[in-house]
């Protein structure tokens, strides 16, 4: 993260960093009070480390978006994210994990107030605010569709067993394009040696809600 925020400081215009945070599974399937300790505590350890590293006025938080509205569902589908001037400069931090991982942050942070961190939503509930789906081929309509609401959306350009790099398929990254996905994961961001497969993006205009008069290079 000093890294990041190194750059951060000498680039003070650019766009928010979305940091996805993500503790390993081993914390989810385990149900004996030791491990349920640990958990807890690695939660407050990364909630500490955060607020050590980033100052907190270079955060897009969680009470930042929720503003005066009673929960963040209702505020990004209403009133919507802060605006891209007032949050360049800024990181968005993400916790990208479910199950119990999850509940146990909310129960930490009700509501996710205070909380330096958003989790990965589930529909239909208050905190939802960023969604991850990995799969814009299958679940085109409904990531599209929340996208329309208001909500930022992760997905993947490939999959994580690499067959799009085996054979230089693109489908996968096009559909998420297309579909308006904010955030597109992938395994291949630069060239490597003996595979033509790999992701070149740029930050452009979100083909599904940017307004009508939205450009890249004003963006860029």
């Amino acid at each position: 993260m000093q890294v990041l925020l190194e750059w951060s400081d000498s680039t003070p215009n650019h766009v928010p960093l979305t940091i996805w945070i993500e503790p390993k599974e081993w914390t989810w399937a385990a149900v004996d009070d030791t491990t349920v300790i640990q958990a807890q505590d690695m939660l407050d350890d990364l909630e500490q480390e955060i607020n050590s590293a980033w100052p907190e006025e270079k955060i897009i938080t969680p009470d930042n978006v929720r503003g005066e509205h009673p929960d963040l569902s209702t505020a990004v589908t209403t009133t919507g994210w802060p605006l891209l001037d007032s949050s360049r400069g800024k990181a968005i931090f993400v916790l990208l994990g479910g199950g119990d991982l999850r509940t146990d942050y909310h129960s930490k942070f009700p509501n996710l107030e205070n909380a330096t961190m958003f989790t990965m939503s589930v529909e239909n509930t208050p905190e939802s605010a960023i969604f991850s789906n990995t799969n814009p081929i299958g679940d085109a309509e409904e990531i599209q569709a929340l996208v329309e609401a208001g909500y930022i959306v992760r997905s993947r350009a490939d999959d994580a067993e690499g067959g799009e790099a085996d054979t230089n398929e693109t489908e996968r990254r096009d559909k998420a394009i297309e579909i308006g996905a904010h955030s597109i994961s992938t395994d291949y961001p630069t060239q490597v040696d003996g595979i033509e497969y790999w992701l070149d993006l740029n930050v452009r205009c979100n083909p599904i809600s940017a307004p009508i008069d939205c450009s890249d290079d004003a963006i860029e």
